[in-house]
């Protein structure tokens, strides 16, 4: 989460700009002391007003602009303060702290690329100029740009390092680009600066929760809600600890703590129905989840919660309308196509399962579990060279698995390759000496070659072991690829 430090230059600074006023000062300069004096002591509008005399009584040079700049910033109105930032650099275009200053203003409109390009100007005016660095870094990650946002936030470090606001931003932009364990240092940093540095606080636990450190996220998130005891989102993401933990009544007390602070959240809903649905409070956690929908009706993991809900429920269509949902809004996401998959598979519908899981292992070619179920379905319905290509491919990332040996087996002798079959029929059973099906299917491969007496002891071999014997590997015949994998908003 990112930290916006306003440019503004210290009024004490400014003053040594300001000349010092003669006896018989002309009306404009009697403005000008007055303005600043009000803009000094919080007195926004009273200073806008007095510079706007000044400026009409003839002050018509940079830093008069510039302060009055300063003050519609103070009052939120950045395109006023854009115009007379604009008109300071007119008159004099080295004044660095204006372009800094309309950088920061464009950034606050959400035009990042003018601000970006005013930052720019200001550092070329200054290439140690610290606090330019540090606003180009967020305009950057305003654009998207997490490279370049993390190289100015290092620059602006390198210029100033007792600047805890630079190492929280680059930290946060560390993590938006999945180096957690880095991010941490940064917020570490940040803190040692800064020990009452609340959002640092609140950006390690996040850093923290996604690195699997629970622990020490819950003590970030409660550090954060000592400063700050209103602050919802990080009882939001405690709750998301202490699920992780499964200390589901925690979690719930947490979430419901964040509901009452911040209402219209419907994150909170999604992640607080989950904890409900772990719970076995299948109707609570249906009605969470529908407001969070209802709430936000483009949120994907809230349909696929509910579709897997649903499923649960034994409500197969209405958990492949929620599983499709979920797809149209994240078309991206393999996982919701494995979910939908099981679906087909429990209603009968393989084909529909074959075409989810071909998409599914295409957006993630290493999800072993639903290649398996994909092979074993192009297996079944007679697309053998299929079945062969992808437990080939299974076998090449794990060839220690006895359970992808046994359906290459399976698949190399439904295509007639029976020296094949028996090659990776040997290998499942030098691997796993206890694989009952495997002795079996070696046998029929014997006894298809006509050597009936390794088919005989195969087959003893077999019925000598125990039916429920689990094996190392995958099964034989899944028929549903999707675990429960929450689907779940950590901020």
């Amino acid at each position: 989460m990112s930290v916006i430090k306003w440019p503004f230059l210290a009024l004490g600074f400014l003053l040594i700009f300001a000349a010092v006023p003669a006896a018989t000062a002309p009306p404009e300069q009697d403005y000008l002391q007055q303005a600043k004096l009000a803009q000094k002591t919080g007195e926004y509008e009273k200073a806008l007003d007095l510079y706007t005399k000044a400026i009409r009584a003839g002050a018509n040079d940079a830093d008069t602009f510039f302060r009055r700049g300063l003050v519609y910033e103070k009052l939120g109105n950045n395109q006023e303060a854009i115009h007379d930032y604009t008109r300071a650099v007119q008159l004099n275009p080295s004044l660095e702290s204006a372009w800094n200053n309309r950088g920061s203003s464009y950034y606050r409109l959400g035009r990042f690329d003018q601000a970006v390009q005013d930052y720019t100007k200001a550092i070329e005016l200054n290439t140690s100029y610290a606090l330019a660095f540090y606003n180009r870094g967020n305009a950057y990650y305003g654009k998207g740009d997490l490279e370049r946002a993390i190289q100015d936030f290092t620059r602006a470090i390198q210029i100033d390092p007792s600047d805890p606001d630079s190492f929280n931003n680059r930290g946060w932009a560390l993590l938006q680009k999945g180096n957690p364990q880095e991010a941490v240092k940064d917020f570490d940093r940040a803190l040692d600066l800064n020990p009452h540095y609340s959002l640092a606080y609140y950006n390690r636990g996040s850093a923290r929760l996604k690195i699997g450190d629970n622990d020490g996220s819950i003590q970030d998130f409660s550090k954060a809600i000592e400063f700050h005891p209103d602050y919802a989102l990080a009882y939001f993401q405690r709750g998301n600890g202490y699920f992780n933990k499964e200390e589901f009544d925690k979690a719930i007390e947490d979430y419901n703590h964040a509901v009452r602070i911040s209402p219209a959240y419907p994150d909170i809903y999604n992640n607080r129905g989950w904890v409900y649905f772990r719970k076995g409070n299948l109707a609570q956690a249906l009605r969470d989840i529908s407001k969070a929908i209802s709430m936000n009706p483009k949120l994907a993991r809230a349909y696929a919660n509910r579709g897997w809900i649903h499923k649960t429920s034994g409500e197969l269509t209405k958990a492949i309308q929620d599983f499709t949902q979920a797809i149209e809004l994240e078309s991206g996401n393999a996982a919701l196509y494995s979910y939908r998959s099981s679906c087909y598979l429990e209603t009968g519908q393989p084909g529909n399962a074959m075409k989810d899981l071909e998409k599914a292992t295409s957006l993630d070619p290493n999800d072993t579990e639903a290649l398996l179920t994909l092979g074993t379905l192009k297996e079944r319905s007679g697309d053998y060279n299929s079945a062969v290509e992808i437990f080939s491919r299974l076998v090449s990332k794990r060839p220690q698995d006895p359970g992808f040996r046994f359906n290459l087996g399976i698949a190399y002798g439904k295509q007639g390759r029976i020296a094949d079959a028996l090659r990776e029929f040997n290998k499942t059973i030098e691997i796993d000496p206890g694989y009952r099906e495997a002795y079996f299917k070696r046998g029929i491969a014997h006894e298809f070659l006509g050597e009936t007496e390794r088919a005989r002891r195969d087959f003893a071999k077999a019925l000598s072991l125990p039916e429920d014997k689990k094996t190392a590997g995958a099964l034989r015949q899944p028929v549903n690829t999707a675990h429960v994998r929450q689907m779940m908003n950590s901020k």
